[in-house]
């Protein structure tokens, strides 16, 4: 099954060229050029009517449409820019921001000449303090020339910006961080003066103060375009960023592919050069040879390399969509089932009669759900359990509702004391439907629930764990503007909630 995540292409054609919107539903394209004064660029994405011709399979998605576009468009290729989208036209406008202002430089007093000196010598000392003050000027000016083109010319963005997923480890939440370097003003990306640095962003689960390492800088588009984080040993953080890098959890020190060679001089240097064949494989680095014949792995403590057999991993390629953690029901007993179900779902799947398994996957529906409390009979197989009764346990409904859990294979994570499990549903419906988490013992009755201002429909990542949940996704729409990404750790016991923002 391929990816439900929309993706974003900017083609260039000189001046101007194509940003192509891609998601399950179909493709779509739009005109973009280059302004001029603020407006760096300008993406023709049609008003309404012009949908309603052309795109009318997506109409009712237009605006988030648009806000996703025009967050692609700056994340990869305009950091450094504002957004203005004209909802009744369908222009999306991308404004320069962050110049500096000007500063003036004050010039230099020279004493005056003696009374008593010679009237030559008088002339030749003014003529040779004129000459110096327009050496001085000509001197300001040049240095002012190039002060100006690095400082007060140069655009320096406010913000860093998510670069790929999020990765969990047993202490942090992780991503890298994008950041422009200060440069001339331009959008193309193709002059040699837009460089970017990479920082790897740490947040610690238990919401102890955040940390930003600083991994590269100066690195074009073609260093670090690929990196990514493959995940952690136990003591390391490792990534790709251009090379590979590692960061210890435990003093947040960087570490580089230097740094692994003096730990192993007897290794011939070429296992360090290809971070395609590097991967965490049961808890190690795991280094794949460039013919995939021979790998060794790496000790979290000593980082010394031993020869292992090969493990290839298509870890890079795995992609975790929100959907994989989500549950219809708990097995509470072989005998009873607690379940989150809609009218239609009691009279389908669900009815009495049917045959549940032990794992029910939840649909990701916009419907009405509440909490059902079902009387089972297992098979004698014990594979299977037919429903012979089933009632609600209260009038309470939750919009899209599911329960937690922790990979796509288990049920629903419980908690004790008491018995429990966890459940997300969607706050209201429409646009400003954000998701809400909610503890419930297995007799239905609410034990906290929180709001964790994430867009409920644009709810990127869960990132499950037995103690914190934590979930990546950004702020509900607000008009003319990008939502902010963020990430939310949440307590499974107390529900106490930590917010981060990815804007960095």
């Amino acid at each position: 099954m391929g990816s439900r995540i929309p993706t974003v292409a900017v083609v260039e054609n000189g001046r101007s060229g194509t940003v192509i919107y891609h998601d399950p539903a179909g493709q779509l394209s739009f005109p973009w050029e280059f302004g001029g004064g603020d407006v760096v660029a300008i993406v023709s994405m049609g008003s309404k009517e012009e949908w309603a011709g052309s795109y009318a399979w997506a109409l009712d998605r237009r605006t988030s449409i648009m806000r996703f576009v025009a967050g692609e468009v700056v994340r990869q290729r305009a950091p450094s820019c504002t957004v203005e989208i004209d909802d009744l036209s369908g222009d999306v406008l991308l404004l320069q921001s962050g110049t500096k202002d000007r500063t003036a430089v004050a010039g230099a007093t020279v004493p005056a000449p003696s009374a008593k000196a010679e009237a030559f010598v008088r002339r030749y000392s003014k003529l040779k303090m004129m000459m110096g003050v327009g050496v001085l000027g000509v001197a300001l000016v040049i240095g002012g020339v190039f002060w100006l083109g690095k400082k007060a010319l140069s655009v320096s963005p406010r913000n860093g910006v998510p670069l790929g997923a999020c990765v969990r480890t047993n202490t942090h939440i992780a991503t890298l961080i994008q950041r422009t370097d200060p440069h001339l003003p331009h959008w193309s990306g193709r002059g040699g003066n837009e460089t970017t640095s990479i920082s790897i962003f740490l947040i610690p689960l238990d919401g102890s103060e955040t940390r930003m390492i600083p991994v590269a800088s100066e690195l074009d588009v073609n260093s670090y375009q690929l990196s990514r984080i493959m995940g952690s040993d136990g003591q390391t953080l490792w990534f790709d960023c251009g090379g590979l890098f590692g960061v210890r959890l435990s003093d947040h020190q960087l570490i580089t592919t230097e740094d692994l060679r003096k730990a192993n001089e007897a290794l011939d240097p070429g296992w360090w050069k290809d971070t395609r064949g590097m991967d965490i494989v049961d808890g190690r680095l795991h280094i794949l040879s460039d013919d995939n014949t021979a790998a060794v792995d790496v000790d979290p403590v000593s980082w010394k390399a031993t020869p292992v057999t090969p493990k290839p991993s298509n870890a890079r390629f795995e992609r975790h969509e929100p959907a994989e953690f989500l549950a219809a029901g708990v097995l509470v007993a072989p005998e009873t089932w607690i379940g989150l179900h809609s009218a239609e779902e009691l009279d389908a799947a669900f009815k009495i009669g049917s045959w549940v398994r032990p794992v029910e996957h939840a649909e990701d529906a916009k419907r009405l759900r509440r909490l059902c409390k079902a009387q089972l009979e297992a098979s004698s197989d014990g594979e299977h359990s037919r429903i012979l009764s089933m009632a609600s346990l209260g009038a309470t409904e939750f919009l899209n509702a599911a329960f937690l859990r922790m990979d796509d294979k288990s049920g629903p994570l419980r908690l004790s004391q008491p018995d429990g499990a966890l459940m997300i549903f969607t706050s209201e419906p429409g646009l400003n439907g954000t998701l809400m988490v909610a503890r419930v013992d297995m007799e239905g009755h609410p034990l906290w629930k929180i709001d964790t201002a994430i867009d409920r429909f644009d709810l990127r990542q869960i990132l499950p764990g037995e103690r914190y949940f934590a979930f990546v996704g950004t702020r509900p729409p607000v008009p003319d503007k990008l939502s902010e990404p963020i990430v939310v750790v949440v307590d499974n016991a107390t529900g106490a909630m930590v917010t981060h923002s990815l804007w960095q």
